[in-house]
C-alpha cells in the first residue's frame, strides 16, 4: 500500500481550499482539481509499505511528535510546478520552523528505523490542481488569482494511504497521532 505522512485538514480548511479552486478554474482552460476531502501537506512521502513498516511508521510518527506542540501554518503564495507531462498547481505556505523540525525529526526516525522513503527536497504545499493549463499567461500567479492568506491550525500529523475510490485516488488516513 502507497503511503505517506501528512497534515490531514480541518473541514474548514479543506472548504476553503475547495472554494479557492473553484476560483481558480475560471482561469483555467483545463485541468483536474483537487477534490474537497483529498486537500492535505505531505511531510513525508513513503511510497509502498506492508503491515510491518506500517507499524514502525506509527511509532516513527509517535516519537517524532513528543518535542513537537501544535502549530500554525500561513498560506502565502500560489506557483506551478512544470513538469514535461503536467503542471501542478499549488498553494504554499510561510517558512515554518516547527514544521521544518518535524520533517527532520520524521526524516531522522525513519533512517533510523531503517524505512524507505523518496528523500526529495521538501517544500511545503497543498496540491490544489494537476494538468493546469492558465487561459492567461502570468508570472505572478498570485496577481492573477487573489486570495485570502488564511492561518492553518496544525493539531495532529496522519499516515495516509492512497487508495482508489470509483476509480479515483484518495487519502485515506489511517492513524492520527495529535500535538500537544
Amino acid at each position: 500500500m502507497r503511503v505517506y505522512i501528512a497534515i490531514d485538514f480541518e473541514d474548514n480548511i479543506k472548504n476553503y481550499f475547495g472554494k479557492m479552486t473553484s476560483y481558480i478554474k475560471n482561469h483555467c482552460s483545463e485541468g483536474s482539481f483537487t477534490e474537497k476531502n483529498n486537500f492535505h501537506m505531505t511531510i513525508r512521502f513513503i511510497g509502498e509499505a506492508d503491515d510491518l513498516q506500517i507499524s514502525k511508521i506509527k511509532e516513527v510518527m509517535d516519537i517524532a511528535v513528543l518535542k513537537i506542540s501544535s502549530f500554525e501554518l500561513l498560506l502565502n503564495n500560489l506557483g506551478i510546478f512544470k513538469r514535461k507531462k503536467t503542471n501542478i498547481l499549488w498553494a504554499g505556505v510561510e517558512e515554518s520552523p516547527v514544521l521544518t523540525e518535524l520533517h527532520k525529526e520524521l526524516s531522522t526516525l525513519l533512517k533510523e528505523y531503517r524505512l524507505p522513503f523518496y528523500d526529495k527536497l521538501f517544500m511545503p504545499h497543498i496540491t490544489l490542481g494537476r494538468r493546469i493549463e492558465l487561459k492567461e499567461e502570468s508570472t505572478a500567479l498570485d496577481s492573477l488569482i487573489q486570495f485570502e492568506r488564511i492561518t492553518i491550525p496544525v493539531k495532529a500529523i496522519s499516515l495516509m494511504a492512497s487508495k482508489e475510490i470509483d476509480g479515483k485516488l484518495n487519502g485515506v488516513p489511517l492513524y492520527k497521532v495529535n500535538l500537544e
